[in-house]
């Protein structure tokens, strides 16, 4: 079980050097452990029937600009109750806003680490106070910022906290409610939690997923095609130091590969967020001397804005165009991270 999280920030900053100590040892692989995505992945058999969905152009114009966004207006609908370790550890609240009209239209709102952080402004944690929380939400309208994650695990069959959808503000970062506002950056941290998914289901899924795009007026038309579609998991991970770079509102953005094994990488793109000790240890990596560095690190699979935006501005005349590296990995935080 992950530990609950300090909240004193002299005890957060003496710990980034040890995060950092563990990225240290890190080899500079170089050119000689780059692969493209198609050497990674594979094909088996007959290619799965895609899953289809929708983002809106204007959305995804904004979403690939900072990696968190705020959405206003967003009707609450329902909300789960505090999900034990194993089952993520999170809440989920089901909702629908006019900020974001794509088909499936639903999202998922998640703050992560409910069940072992307090809420805020507690010193300790209780499902109690999250429910609480929970039935304030639900049936207002709120004010929610956090990554927007884009993957299709929920197309159909949702109901209540879990309506069908493709995206999700996850993890969810603060809610504004009445006036005022709850900050949930403290939460995203990996401590123990093992994910769920296993490593040969992960590699699977980053090895597989191939992804067009078509533009269709105001709207991109979305093809994924992969194995098992899987959220949490741990990975191996190589950081282009590099290619970090802020998105002028405090978190990063950067490219990575997963490692598969000792000649065969799969290229993602890699997000942290502001407020998060990860976010800390990458915003010093940036001044390192060092072009790769290696860790393992608990991410949430996700599709990039960025990639996807790219590829629609080059799909003209109903014309589906393939996403170049397709997957973002939503970096949560290394095992050690308490």
């Amino acid at each position: 079980m992950p530990s609950r999280r300090s909240m004193a920030t002299g005890s957060a900053i003496a710990s980034i050097p040890l995060a950092l100590g563990l990225l240290a040892p890190a080899l500079d692989r170089g050119p000689a452990r780059a692969s493209t995505a198609a050497a990674a992945r594979t094909t088996r058999g007959r290619p799965a029937a895609a899953k289809e969905f929708s983002v809106p152009l204007t959305n995804l114009q904004s979403w690939a600009h900072t990696v968190l966004v705020t959405l206003n207006s967003v009707d609450v609908q329902a909300r789960s109750k505090v999900h034990k370790l194993e089952d993520d550890c999170e809440m989920h609240f089901g909702a629908h806003t006019g900020a974001f009209q794509g088909s499936p239209d639903g999202l998922v709102l998640e703050p992560m680490n409910v069940c072992v952080q307090p809420f805020p402004g507690k010193t300790e944690q209780k499902d109690a106070d999250w429910n609480a929380f929970g039935d304030q939400v639900v049936g207002a309208s709120i004010s929610a910022t956090g990554v927007p994650r884009i993957w299709p695990e929920h197309l159909d069959g949702g109901s209540g906290s879990n309506p069908d959808h493709a995206v999700e503000l996850h993890p969810l970062i603060a809610v504004t409610l009445a006036g005022k506002t709850f900050d949930f950056a403290p939460n995203v941290f990996a401590g123990e939690y093992q994910g769920g998914v296993g490593e040969t289901t992960a590699l699977a899924i980053a090895q597989r997923t191939t992804v067009s795009v078509t533009r269709n007026a105001g709207s991109v038309d979305i093809a994924f095609r992969g194995g098992r579609i899987g959220n949490f998991t741990r990975l191996q991970l190589t950081i282009d130091r590099p290619s970090i770079e802020g998105d002028g509102a405090g978190s990063f953005r950067m490219n990575g590969d997963v490692i598969v094994d000792e000649t065969t990488t799969v290229p993602v793109r890699l997000v942290t967020v502001k407020g998060t000790r990860i976010n800390d240890v990458v915003s010093k990596m940036r001044s390192g001397t060092r072009n790769t560095l290696d860790l393992e690190a608990l991410v949430l699979f996700s599709l990039s804005p960025e990639s996807l935006l790219d590829a629609a501005t080059k799909s003209n005349n109903g014309r589906a165009v393939v996403v170049d590296r397709p997957l973002q990995l939503i970096l949560y935080g290394t095992p050690d991270d308490q």
